[in-house]
């Protein structure tokens, strides 16, 4: 090793010393130089360290912030894609709305998967259209419009996973790269199913104001202590003849129209109404612009601000003038009805419709029926006297079950206080009276008419007894002849000593009673015919009456060579009417077919049959018979007035007239109705109609 001692001595020169000296200095400043730069060099390293750590806390920040605005918004979907359409951004809404999961579509599937495909061929087909290029109705759509910049909020339809489609209202937006370049789209879409729900509510809503205000008769309003008023339709115009534009401008103002006389009761009814609950009604008169008065009814509402002054009045309008002339015309009606009620000569009654409870009655009715007023109302009108009309009470009985709104007893049986019988006509109405449904009765004393009826009635049966004397004496003298021979039998046996055996005095004395009783019947339906009728209606059966007739007056027809047939109806409904006087109805249809018939003996065409007919059948709700004959027939001319009273086709002597005509008035007694078809020389027909009845057990 080499010491210093060792080292052979060198001569330095002062000018190498002053070389050396300054290369040493040149050294020490790059040597300084050097470690400033390494200092340098080091700081920077360490700044640039201590910013990339910063700017990666802030993205770190800024993808917290984003994932946390992406999570809030759990009702908004919010879908990004990468440039190639493949799903990036899937957050929790779009989950929520769509049911995927985002591990299910993120990196996986397009945007597409969510499109009703037959939105997207619409859309696809607008822009192939609008920039003149083939677009493929899938994600192009949505990057084309993405490329195009269209971001606006549009409606579009979702659909879920479920396969349900629902409305959406969809922003598309373009991502760019940090150059700018196109890298992808961002969908951002809101359900606005309940949004359309309630759009179209209210639309409905605003239409059915729209329509309750056009076709309401009111007019609304809303008016101003100054005396304006606002209008929010234009039916002012018909009431007042002034322009909605005039009281919107404030040119006109309504209390200018009231009439003078009629603003102090405007005014009282405000004023009370600010005292209690800020609302009240007031009819008034208002003057038209063509001077024109007429009525109005105000419903007003006032309301007030916080300190009670008033805010506003709103309320509507209504036109009565046309209800105040009713019912001012209701009222004359009223007083004329109240005149015409106190001052009738024939009794009249309101009654309950219901219960028939006597509601009110006139003077007439007590004079008539011998009751004071007082004793007449709350008592039911039954107590004075029965009705007679169909089958049902008055209770059952609707407005439409009234013949032209009235019903019309004839021939009814009621009694004076004292139980003291008179016959009446009664009318009955359908009514209102005090807001309740009522009847008015009307009810017209025809005793005298019906007794002089019932006289007129019993001569026609006697009369007609009379002509059936022959027929009722070969009929008596049939079982009178039986008995006699039958007791000559047991007198000559008692006369020749000969005794009769059990069986052979059995047998007579059978046959004798069996005759009395023959007798019997037939004196019992003659007495039964002979007998004054009373007017009361029962249930009646047609063919009953037929046949009972016929065993009358069958003998006579027989004896004048007469042939009776029948064509009667099984189960026919019975009608309401009385036994007594139908049969004698039919007596005289009966006796009317047997003159026809002798009148046609001198005809040998027509004496040839001589028949009369009976038939009854159901046509509708009507029982119906006929009485035909095989005689002279009647002439067109004179079968219009046969039913008048004292006309006859017969010969002088042989009748006056009456029987068609009493018939006729016991026919529409019983609600019926009769007409006759006939040609001369081809015979005749009666036909009767009957509201059936339906019997109640």
């Amino acid at each position: 090793m080499t010491t210093p001692q060792s080292l052979p001595q060198a001569t330095v020169t002062a000018e190498q010393l002053q070389a050396l000296l300054r290369e040493n200095r040149r050294l020490r400043k790059e040597i300084q130089v050097a470690r400033e730069a390494a200092e340098i060099t080091a700081n920077l390293v360490v700044k640039q360290f201590e910013e990339t750590e910063r700017v990666l806390k802030r993205f770190q920040d800024a993808n917290a912030q984003r994932k946390a605005v992406l999570d809030s918004a759990t009702q908004i979907a919010i879908i990004a894609t990468d440039i190639d359409g493949l799903v990036t951004v899937f957050n929790s809404g779009a989950q929520n709305l769509l049911g995927y999961r985002a591990a299910d579509i993120i990196g996986l599937k397009t945007p597409v998967a969510f499109h009703v495909p037959e939105e997207l061929r619409r859309h696809a087909a607008k822009l192939a259209q609008q920039y003149n290029q083939s677009i493929q109705a899938g994600i192009d759509v949505l990057l084309t419009y993405a490329r195009q910049g269209y971001s606006e909020q549009t409606e579009w339809i979702y659909r879920r996973k479920t396969g349900e489609h629902f409305p959406v209202s969809m922003s598309i937006n373009a991502l760019l790269d940090p150059l700018g370049e196109f890298n992808g789209l961002l969908c951002i879409a809101m359900d606005i199913t309940e949004k359309k729900r309630s759009d179209k509510a209210l639309k409905e809503s605003e239409r059915n104001y729209r329509l309750l205000m056009a076709n309401i008769p009111n007019i609304v309003f809303k008016g101003y202590k100054d005396g304006s008023i606002d209008f929010f339709d234009d039916k002012i115009e018909a009431l007042t003849g002034y322009k909605r534009e005039a009281f919107m401008s404030r040119k006109v103002n309504w209390p200018d129209l009231v009439l003078e006389a009629d603003q102090p009761g405007v005014r009282a009814a405000l004023i009370q109404a600010l005292k209690g609950d800020k609302q009240y009604i007031r009819e008034y008169r208002i003057r038209k612009k063509n001077g024109e008065v007429i009525w109005v009814e105000a419903g007003n509402q006032i309301i007030c601000d916080a300190a009670g002054e008033i805010e506003f009045i709103t309320g509507a309008f209504l036109d009565i003038t046309e209800r105040k002339a009713a019912e001012k015309a209701l009222h004359q009606s009223e007083e004329k009805y109240r005149s015409l009620f106190a001052g009738g000569p024939n009794p009249i009654f309101v009654l309950d419709r219901q219960t028939l409870e006597i509601l009110d009655a006139n003077p007439s009715a007590e004079q008539t029926y011998g009751y004071a007023k007082a004793e007449l109302i709350g008592r039911c009108f039954t107590d004075l006297g029965r009705f007679e009309y169909e089958h049902k009470t008055f209770a059952e009985m609707g407005d439409s079950d009234w013949s032209q709104g009235c019903v019309v007893s004839q021939k009814i049986r009621h009694y004076k206080k004292g139980h003291q019988p008179f016959y009446t006509k009664v009318k009955a109405c359908p009514a209102q009276y005090k807001n309740r449904h009522a009847i008015i009765l009307a009810a017209t004393d025809i005793t005298e008419t019906v007794e002089k009826d019932a006289q007129l009635f019993q001569a026609g049966k006697m009369t007609t007894l009379g002509e059936m004397s022959a027929g009722i004496a070969h009929e008596l003298n049939q079982p009178l002849n039986a008995i006699k021979i039958g007791n000559e039998y047991l007198k000559k046996m008692v006369q020749k000593g000969r005794a009769v055996s059990e069986k052979d005095l059995l047998a007579v004395t059978t046959a004798v009673t069996g005759q009395v009783e023959r007798a019997s019947d037939i004196i019992n339906r003659l007495r039964e015919f002979g007998r004054k009728p009373d007017f009361k209606k029962e249930l009646v059966n047609i063919n009953d009456t037929l046949k009972y007739v016929h065993s009358i007056i069958g003998q006579q027809l027989i004896l004048q060579n007469i042939n009776v047939g029948f064509d009667l109806a099984p189960d026919l409904p019975p009608i309401l009417a009385n036994k007594n006087r139908l049969e004698q109805v039919v007596f005289n249809l009966v006796t009317n077919a047997r003159d026809a018939i002798e009148q046609a003996s001198g005809d040998d065409s027509l004496a040839a049959v001589r028949e009369i007919r009976f038939t009854s059948f159901r046509e509708n709700r009507q029982v119906v018979f006929t009485v035909a004959d095989t005689g002279v027939g009647i002439a067109r001319e004179m079968s219009e007035k046969i039913f008048e009273p004292f006309f006859t086709t017969k010969e002088v002597g042989k009748g006056m007239g009456l029987g068609l005509a009493i018939s006729y008035g016991i026919v529409r007694d019983f609600g019926g109705s009769i007409k006759v078809e006939s040609h001369q020389g081809q015979g005749t027909v009666f036909i009767l109609s009957f509201p059936g009845v339906k019997e109640t057990k």
